[in-house]
This record gives structure tokens, sequence and C-alpha cells, in this order.
């Protein structure tokens, strides 16, 4: 069954890692759904059950809004965000990072699928444990980390786990890996929970990232916001700003006109008010 869910450089030359034999094993017996984003032009392999790729991938890859340089994806998935960033920056070369094995194996699979081979690489990794290549090389840094406590709940299914709750890393270390990976004055844009945007902006300006923009996400007129788009910039001492955000839906559920246009491709284009890019 095929749905579309948005309606309801030469740092990065080399192989793909992604080879593991028993990935890829596992990946044929997996049950998957073949689904599709952006009005239809990417087309997206996932697992039936467990975390699935939908409109916080969308978001995140329209939060980079210039077409240049290198963009490094973290806990890539099966690559959603990636494949969205591909496709609406065809001048991007991106590198998506994913620990779990047979997600990365996926993830591989609809870059061939979608025809994006020559721009975006999939490497099976641990963000804590990057190549040392990869340190300070990349423009633009993306990430939807895992946003639940530790302590919380652990969903049953273990991919879904490994994706909200992570592989015994915490907040702060996505931040060090993404400050590690940037270069400087270079952006990072993380998706994360409305109640956990203060934390992840506090981790920031520890590590050295500041001129934060908190772009948040209304699910309807009159909610409060559910996710927060974090940006900032690394080396930069500026101040940050809220931003008006976005309203996802209108009463009775369906997107609003300013969201279809992103879920069909548009960007969120943010930027800091004292700032034109």
């Amino acid at each position: 069954m095929t749905r579309d869910l948005t309606t309801d450089g030469d740092a990065i030359a080399g192989d793909n890692n992604v080879g593991d034999h028993n990935a890829a094993e596992l990946l044929d017996n997996l049950a998957v759904t073949h689904d599709h984003l952006l009005a239809k032009t990417v087309s997206v392999m996932q697992p039936k059950s467990g975390f699935r790729v939908g409109t916080d991938a969308v978001l995140l890859a329209a939060a980079v809004g210039v077409n240049w340089g290198r963009i490094l994806d973290m806990g890539a998935g099966v690559g959603g965000v990636s494949l969205c960033l591909a496709q609406r920056l065809d001048n991007v070369q991106i590198t998506a990072v994913e620990i779990d094995p047979v997600m990365a194996a996926l993830a591989q699979r609809n870059v061939a699928a979608n025809g994006f081979d020559a721009r975006l690489r999939v490497l099976c990794e641990d963000v804590a444990k990057m190549p040392p290549v990869l340190a300070g090389s990349y423009d633009h840094v993306v990430s939807n980390p895992p946003y639940h406590y530790s302590a919380g709940t652990r969903p049953r299914d273990q991919r879904r786990a490994l994706a909200h709750i992570g592989d015994g890393l915490e907040l702060g270390d996505w931040v060090t890996a993404a400050l590690w990976a940037t270069k400087p004055r270079g952006r990072i844009s993380f998706i994360c929970r409305a109640d956990r945007a203060a934390e992840l902006i506090h981790l920031f300006a520890a590590a050295g990232a500041s001129e934060a923009l908190q772009f948040p996400l209304w699910p309807r007129p009159m909610v409060p916001a559910a996710r927060v788009i974090v940006q900032v910039r690394k080396g930069i001492n500026g101040p940050g700003a809220i931003l008006p955000g976005l309203v996802l839906h209108n009463d009775d559920g369906s997107f609003t006109e300013t969201a279809s246009r992103i879920m069909n491709g548009d960007g969120l284009y943010i930027t800091h008010p004292a700032r034109k890019a």
C-alpha cells in the first residue's frame, strides 16, 4: 500500500559504509510500507511498525534555507529528513548518520530508489563516535534526536525505543556531536518537544553556540506548541529570538495553507530578525 504522508560535495565523497549482511537479511524479512513525501516527489520505504517518518521530518528539512554546502543529518533513521533535503536542495551534499544497521540499510535503499546516490551517502555510525574526517566539515547539521527522557516508560518496539529514548545518549551528547561536526559560524537545527526547548538552548549556549532561534510548531490555532525547531550558530555570541512559528492544522484537521506549502516542498526560511540570512 502506498500513501502520501504529507497530505495525510567532495567532503562526503566515497562509498557508503552500509554493507552488513545480517542487516540486509533482516531487512529482507522486515514488514515495510511504501510511502511518499513532498507531494509524492520522494518515495520512502519504512517499517510498518515502530517509529515512522512523518511531519517532523518534512519540517526539519524545510528549516534549511540555503541551497549550497554540506549538510549532516544525525540520527537519520530511514532517511526521511535527508531525502527531503536532497529533493528540495539540488546543490548540497548530504551525509546521513544512523546507528541501527537495519534502518541504515533501509535508508540506503531509499537513497538509491530516489536517485540521490551522487549527493547523499549513508553512514552506519554512532553519532558520538563519528569518523574524525567529519569534524568541523558541515555548513548545517540537522537532527530529530530522541526527545523523551531516558527514565520514562520504554516502548516495547526496540526501534521505536531507540528513536524516542536513544541508546544511552543524553540530549547533551547530541549537542556535543552536532557542534563537533559543524564548521565555525555554521548552523545547527534540531526539532524537539516544546517542553525541552529551553534545556536544548541552554546546552547549546554552554557549548559555544548561541543566537538561538525558536520556531514554534502549533498543532492548531490557540493551543500550546507541541514541537519547536531550535536553530543556533556555532561560535556566534548574540541574542536569540522567538519567531512567529507555524500553525500546522485548521480546526477541521486539514493543513493550513502555509503548512500545506511546506508539506509540498516549500521552505520555512528561518532567519534572525537582525540578519538577512
